[in-house]
């Protein structure tokens, strides 16, 4: 079993080997929501219990490790930012310094478009 993310969904995908190709043969069984990774009924009965239990094993270390990864990101970019703000405010122009701050702004407006979008700001 392995497991895919893409956009909003987890692709589970199994894996079995085609004696006539003499290779892998990857067959996704199903997709389950991003935000709310839980199996349905249906994507159950089309699991066996080794690839149930291969998806609980993945959500418990890769998933959460990337949630938690992105609480702490959230949660320091603050002071992130200050110190981002004194290296630019340290640094020549360059050819860093002005992809990095074009990296910035870009990544900077999407964010504002969540914080507006979830009502963040007044």
């Amino acid at each position: 079993m392995h497991f895919r993310v893409r956009k909003n969904v987890i692709q589970l995908i199994r894996i079995t080997y085609d004696e006539t190709k003499k290779k892998g043969n990857n067959v996704i069984i199903g997709t389950v929501k991003l935000s709310t990774p839980e199996l349905s009924e249906d994507l159950q009965k089309k699991m066996t219990e080794a690839e149930i239990s291969a998806f609980q094993g993945w959500l418990d270390t890769q998933h959460r490790t990337v949630m938690l990864r992105e609480e702490i990101a959230a949660l320091t970019l603050a002071d992130a930012m200050v110190l981002a703000e004194k290296w630019f405010d340290r640094e020549n122009q360059s050819s860093a310094t002005h992809s990095t701050a074009q990296d910035i702004i870009f990544h900077w407006q999407s964010l504002r478009k969540v914080f507006v979008k979830k009502g963040l700001l007044e």
